[in-house]
Protein backbone atom coordinates (compact mmCIF):
# COMPACT_ATOMS: atom_id res chain seq x y z
CA UNK A 1 0.00 0.00 0.00
CA UNK A 2 2.88 2.31 0.63
CA UNK A 3 4.87 1.43 -2.14
CA UNK A 4 1.08 2.80 -4.88
CA UNK A 5 1.12 5.73 -2.16
CA UNK A 6 4.47 7.00 -2.83
CA UNK A 7 4.07 5.85 -6.53
CA UNK A 8 1.07 8.15 -6.91
CA UNK A 9 2.79 10.98 -4.77
CA UNK A 10 5.45 10.57 -7.92
CA UNK A 11 3.46 10.93 -10.76
CA UNK A 12 1.30 13.60 -9.42
CA UNK A 13 4.96 15.22 -8.98
CA UNK A 14 6.02 14.50 -12.48
CA UNK A 15 2.77 15.56 -14.15
CA UNK A 16 2.55 18.70 -12.07
CA UNK A 17 6.42 19.76 -13.46
CA UNK A 18 5.21 18.64 -16.68
CA UNK A 19 2.45 20.60 -17.12
CA UNK A 20 4.69 23.94 -15.60
CA UNK A 21 7.26 23.14 -18.69
CA UNK A 22 4.75 22.02 -21.36
CA UNK A 23 2.31 24.25 -20.16
CA UNK A 24 -1.46 24.34 -21.06
CA UNK A 25 -3.16 23.73 -24.68
CA UNK A 26 -1.66 25.87 -27.53
CA UNK A 27 -3.29 28.89 -29.13
CA UNK A 28 -0.50 30.72 -30.23
CA UNK A 29 -1.51 29.81 -33.71
CA UNK A 30 -5.02 30.33 -33.63
CA UNK A 31 -4.38 33.53 -31.91
CA UNK A 32 -1.66 34.43 -34.76
CA UNK A 33 -4.27 33.54 -37.65
CA UNK A 34 -6.84 35.27 -36.25
CA UNK A 35 -4.87 38.35 -35.47
CA UNK A 36 -4.78 38.94 -38.91
CA UNK A 37 -7.73 40.29 -39.45
CA UNK A 38 -8.71 41.55 -36.06
CA UNK A 39 -5.69 43.95 -35.46
CA UNK A 40 -6.42 46.11 -38.81
CA UNK A 41 -10.13 46.16 -37.28
CA UNK A 42 -8.79 48.54 -34.13
CA UNK A 43 -7.06 51.08 -36.49
CA UNK A 44 -3.41 49.18 -36.00
CA UNK A 45 -0.86 48.23 -38.30
CA UNK A 46 1.27 45.76 -37.33
CA UNK A 47 5.52 46.78 -37.50
CA UNK A 48 6.43 43.82 -36.66
CA UNK A 49 5.81 40.73 -34.99
CA UNK A 50 7.78 40.28 -31.70
CA UNK A 51 7.16 36.47 -31.10
CA UNK A 52 5.27 34.41 -28.32
CA UNK A 53 4.82 32.22 -24.99
CA UNK A 54 3.18 29.19 -24.77
CA UNK A 55 0.56 28.75 -21.97
CA UNK A 56 1.28 27.64 -18.29
CA UNK A 57 0.14 28.63 -15.19
CA UNK A 58 -1.96 31.67 -15.10
CA UNK A 59 -1.30 32.41 -19.31
CA UNK A 60 -4.33 29.69 -20.56
CA UNK A 61 -3.51 29.14 -24.07
CA UNK A 62 0.15 31.73 -24.39
CA UNK A 63 0.70 35.28 -25.64
CA UNK A 64 1.28 36.65 -29.12
CA UNK A 65 3.25 39.83 -28.80
CA UNK A 66 3.41 42.64 -32.05
CA UNK A 67 4.65 46.24 -32.05
CA UNK A 68 1.65 48.64 -33.85
CA UNK A 69 1.02 51.35 -35.14
CA UNK A 70 -1.72 53.83 -35.28
CA UNK A 71 -3.43 53.72 -39.17
CA UNK A 72 -4.25 57.51 -38.93
CA UNK A 73 -1.52 58.77 -37.09
CA UNK A 74 1.80 56.42 -36.88
CA UNK A 75 3.77 57.79 -34.29
CA UNK A 76 1.19 56.72 -31.87
CA UNK A 77 3.00 52.79 -31.59
CA UNK A 78 2.26 50.37 -28.94
CA UNK A 79 4.20 46.73 -28.31
CA UNK A 80 0.77 44.71 -27.36
CA UNK A 81 -0.04 41.06 -26.51
CA UNK A 82 -2.63 39.38 -27.21
CA UNK A 83 -3.89 36.18 -25.41
CA UNK A 84 -7.10 33.93 -26.07
CA UNK A 85 -10.24 33.06 -24.30
CA UNK A 86 -13.04 31.55 -25.04
CA UNK A 87 -12.16 31.81 -28.51
CA UNK A 88 -12.29 35.93 -28.22
CA UNK A 89 -8.63 37.49 -28.50
CA UNK A 90 -7.65 40.38 -25.56
CA UNK A 91 -5.33 43.03 -26.18
CA UNK A 92 -3.08 43.89 -23.42
CA UNK A 93 -1.19 46.82 -23.92
CA UNK A 94 -0.32 50.59 -21.87
CA UNK A 95 0.28 54.08 -22.74
CA UNK A 96 1.62 54.59 -26.10
CA UNK A 97 5.40 54.46 -26.71
CA UNK A 98 7.07 57.64 -26.72
CA UNK A 99 8.86 58.20 -29.96
CA UNK A 100 12.56 59.50 -29.56
CA UNK A 101 12.76 60.53 -33.22
CA UNK A 102 14.25 63.59 -34.70
CA UNK A 103 13.48 64.24 -38.55
CA UNK A 104 16.39 66.41 -40.14
CA UNK A 105 16.23 67.41 -44.01
CA UNK A 106 19.88 67.98 -45.19
CA UNK A 107 19.93 70.60 -47.98
CA UNK A 108 22.51 71.30 -50.73
CA UNK A 109 23.10 74.57 -51.49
Amino acid sequence: MESIFKTLVVLFLVGILTYSLVGTENKVDYIKEKAKTEIPKRNWRVLRYEGYERGSWGNRGGKVWYHVANVDNPSIQYRVFITEWNGELHYHYGQPEQLQRVEVDFKSE
